[in-house]
Parts: C-alpha cells; structure tokens; sequence
C-alpha cells in the first residue's frame, strides 16, 4: 500500500513512464501512492538524470487483472526549482529524445 501524507519514498521500482507535461508528470504502478507523499525520482531526458523530488497529486485505479490493481500517478512538477522546469520545459518544446524514470533514495 501507499504511503501517508507528508512521508517521502523512492519511485517504485516497478514504475512505468506515461506522460510529461510541463507541471505534471504521470506513471503507472502497482503501489497505491496517497496524494501528499513525496516521490524522490531521476527524470531522465536524453539520458541525462535530473534528480527530483515532486508530491503526488493524484493517484487514479486504471486496470485490474490477476496480480491486483495498475496506477497512475499524477505528481505535481510545480514545486520543482524554476531552472529544472524550465528544462523540462524545453525539453517537451524539442519535442524528441525519450524520457525516462529511475528511483533514487528517498531522502529522510
């Protein structure tokens, strides 16, 4: 199960990139991920890893099979620096490269 609201964790391992937009990234997982919990990530673009740290925002059920429930995560990118927007910003304005998620250690 999730995490309580305020507590930092690392992505899950078994997360799967979705969506980059720029204030909102979404991946699906099996962990249900409570809105308020903080995820500690690397976006990877290009193959550059920007460590980032973003609160989820939303935590949606999208399928169920045999194994259990399948999430998508919405976390909030509006709090990340304005720099690192910025990168992502562009990033999704070149329109090419792929993206990629990869945990890090949850800070404590």
């Amino acid at each position: 199960m999730g995490a309580a609201s305020g507590v930092t964790v690392s992505l899950p391992k078994d997360s799967l990139f979705v969506e980059l937009q720029p204030e909102v990234l979404t991946f699906e997982t099996r962990e249900c991920l409570l809105p308020g919990t903080q995820v500690a990530f690397s976006l990877v673009m290009e193959g550059q890893p920007l460590p980032l740290q973003a609160p989820v925002t939303e935590c949606l059920v999208v399928d169920k099979d045999k194994n259990g429930f399948l999430y998508q995560a919405r976390v909030s990118l509006a709090v990340v620096s304005a720099s690192d927007r910025q990168l992502i910003a562009l990033f999704i304005l070149k329109g090419r490269g792929s993206v990629g998620l990869r945990p890090v250690p949850a800070a404590r």
